[in-house]
């Protein structure tokens, strides 16, 4: 006897896997993890298959720090497609509605760009636009909140807000709530180029001594990151992705595995400073795999991450430097050091070197050679 399809707008039973990031540190094909090691992991996944309105079975999963947990994120968003399954989208349809009918579009993509338009949606766009009406969202409207955006944001915040509106109106149109999409007409975002302002060699020290006094981020361990990322010019995404069989203390040595590009995997030497860093955190008590875990022993977010240092920042008068500032100022550094481009792309885990010389290497930051500019801006 056949097996009985799923009715309509449901969806089957939910299966709960410990999974992991694969060696590549991709954020596809995730792995699942074997049952002896389950125990000690910290990332589970729930998935199910979900028959929408057209008849087609769909895949949605979420992830979360726990079985229970993941499985109530996957139930949430479950109950958000079925609600949006059941209303049609119109010309009243609220901006925030439309939102979340775009992201269930979208749930079958990897977690990682699910995990950006949800930011988008629920972070950027709908705290500002929310309440108007898919009618209301004119081309003047929206040039408005995008301009708005990146002033507060950024370029880069408001390009990603502007591709998931174009989705969002995409979607509308194509439900006849609207003839055109508004967006398309939208001009075009500016000061994107030019990136994260990078931090003077001049004032480096006295910020990273203003950092290792702080008691608040010492408490969410988060000053040795800090040293880490200033010392190395990793992107912060690969430092919260380094695990202790990635680090050589001996030599000081560290390979960069998790990282978005293949040139970006990379082994690299790191100032003495900097290893003096890690060999500190290897004594003391630590986490038997991640490097830079949180105070409870999770691998850390980058967004939460990145957002504690917005915060410190503000709250010290830092100044307007993102994990991606240091990134710049190693570059710069390793430049005036007479390091030739294809070294310091290499280092940095870039493929063309153009693109570090245009982009990373600003000119606007005094400094000597690397080695010894580094080590004494990270020697306690």
């Amino acid at each position: 006897m056949a097996r009985p399809r799923t009715p309509l707008s449901s969806y089957g039973s939910v299966r709960v896997q410990a999974v992991q990031y694969p060696a590549d540190g991709s954020r596809r094909n995730l792995e699942v993890v074997p049952d002896a090691d389950r125990r000690r992991h910290t990332l589970w996944r729930a998935r199910t298959r979900y028959r929408s309105e057209d008849g087609k079975l769909r895949q949605i999963e979420r992830l979360g720090p726990s079985p229970a947990k993941a499985e109530a994120a996957l139930k949430e968003a479950l109950l958000h497609v079925q609600m949006s399954a059941a209303k049609e989208i119109k010309r009243e349809t609220r901006i925030s509605d439309l939102g979340e009918r775009f992201l269930i579009a979208k749930s079958g993509r990897s977690p990682r760009t699910v995990e950006t338009y949800t930011r988008s949606v629920r972070k950027i766009i709908v705290p500002r636009i929310g309440d108007l009406a898919v009618s209301e969202a004119t081309t003047e409207r929206l040039q408005r909140f995008i301009e708005l955006v990146a002033a507060e944001n950024g370029p880069g915040e408001a390009k990603k807000a502007r591709a998931v509106l174009s989705g969002m109106m995409g979607l509308a149109t194509r439900s006849d709530a609207l003839k055109t999409n508004p967006v398309r007409e939208l001009a075009a975002i500016e000061g994107g180029g030019t990136g994260a302002t990078a931090v003077p060699l001049s004032v480096l020290p006295n910020l990273l001594e203003t950092v290792r006094a702080d008691k608040q981020l010492a408490a969410q361990d988060m000053v040795d990151l800090i040293a880490f990322v200033a010392g190395t010019g990793v992107r912060i995404s690969e430092a919260l992705g380094l695990d202790w069989t990635d680090v050589e203390l001996d030599t000081g040595a560290v390979t960069i595995r998790k990282s978005k590009t293949e040139a970006g995997e990379r082994t690299i030497v790191v100032p003495a400073a900097v290893a003096d860093v890690l060999r500190r955190r290897a004594v003391g008590p630590r986490h038997p795999v991640i490097v830079f875990p949180t105070p409870l022993g999770k691998r850390r977010d980058r967004h939460n991450t990145s957002g504690i240092w917005a915060d410190a920042r503000e709250r010290l008068s830092l100044g307007p430097y993102t994990f991606h500032s240091f990134r710049k100022t190693v570059a710069t550094a390793l430049d005036q050091a007479g390091l030739t481009p294809r070294d310091i792309a290499e280092y940095l885990g870039h493929a063309d070197p153009s693109l570090t010389m245009s982009v990373y290497m600003s000119k606007t930051v005094g400094g000597s050679r690397a080695a010894n500019a580094l080590d004494s801006v990270l020697s306690e």
